[in-house]
Parts: C-alpha cells; structure tokens; sequence
C-alpha cells in the first residue's frame, strides 16, 4: 500500500451518489437478486479516470501498475455494496477505490474495520509493515503496535497480498528498479513503489 491523497469529490457525484444510494438500497431491499449498475448520473468513466489518477494509475491496495493495460481497471467498493449495512454508499466518492483484478478477486466481499487503505490521513506504510526483500513478502511490522499489525495482518490475508505469483513478481520489479535509468526513471513508473521505497 502506497499512500496517496484523496481529492475532493467532483460536483456532479456530490450532487448525486445519495441519491443513487437510495435508488440502489431500495431495489435491493425489494429484491435481493437486483444486480448492481452504474447509474449514467455517476459518469463511470469521468469518475474512473479521476480516481486512477488520484493513484497514479496504481491499484489503491497492492499498488500493481499500469491499470488498463495489466489488469481491468476497476472500482472497488471498500465497503461492499452487496451488505446491507453498506448499500447506501454504493456511489459514494469516499468508498471508491481503483483497484486491479487480482485484489478484487481476493477481497470479494469481505470488510472489517481493520482492513487498512493508503489514502486515510497520516497513514505511513512502515507503521503497519515491512518488506522482505529475498522472499517479496510483506509482513506486518514487528516494531509496530499489536493493533497496527493486526490490521497488517488482516490486510495482507484479506487482500492476498502474499500469494506467491505476487512475491515472484515484486522481486521482478526490485530488479528492474535497481537497473533504472535514475534520470528518466521515477518511482512512479514502477508497481510496488512501497517495496522499492528503501531499496
């Protein structure tokens, strides 16, 4: 996880996303089987763009690069659309993350209160983890807090951020940073700028 600042929300989602919340909890509590939409008022691909650029084109929580050309670029709902508790926000700006298949596929629907995201005030990613550079692992931080590495662990396993494909790849990246041209090269251009960080 990468941190990154939210902005603010564009007008015509501010004037809208309560609304369309109501309209989607209202089809949900008549029928359970009412499949999710976007709504043409929520401008599906204004807003994308917007919250792809707000990550520098970064899946908001394993930081995989290049959304569109190496996974789907998608919008995940932080807190899922599909709990009742949560139906409100389905367009909420607040709640929308860019995010590639992979995290995804892993989260679902799963949400807790632990489960940690890059673009909370204050939010440092050695206050929670550290890295492993010979394994690609992240690991909760064995400095930080018995709470801040609970919520580590929950992320990593709610996300899948350990599976071994991605530890094989963030090993990849490392290599490829370290033999970056440092004029033309930017930590940017690279996934998993949190395991590049110190390296």
């Amino acid at each position: 996880m990468y941190p990154f600042t939210r902005p603010e929300c564009p007008d015509y989602l501010l004037e809208c996303w309560e609304e369309l919340g109501s309209r989607y909890e209202e089809s949900k509590r008549k029928d359970a089987k009412y499949t999710f939409c976007w709504y043409a008022a929520f401008r599906y691909e204004d807003t994308r763009k917007l919250l792809t650029a707000m990550t520098q084109e970064h899946c908001a929580f394993c930081d995989g690069g290049d959304l569109g050309a190496m996974s789907r670029e998608t919008l995940e709902h932080f807190r899922p659309k599909s709990r009742e508790e949560f139906y409100r926000l389905a367009y909420q700006w607040e709640n929308l993350y860019p995010c590639c298949d992979r995290c995804q596929s892993e989260k679902l629907e799963k949400y807790e209160d632990a489960l940690l995201i890059a673009d909370v005030a204050g939010f440092v990613f050695n206050d929670y983890f550290m890295v492993d550079y010979l394994t690609g692992e992240i690991l909760p931080n064995s400095k930080a807090s018995a709470a801040n590495q609970h919520r580590a662990e929950r992320t990593i396993e709610i996300y899948g951020l350990n599976v071994d494909q991605r530890k094989t790849i963030r090993k990849k990246e490392l290599k490829r940073y370290l033999q970056r041209d440092e004029k033309t090269d930017v930590l940017d251009d690279f996934s998993y700028r949190y395991f590049l960080m110190d390296a």
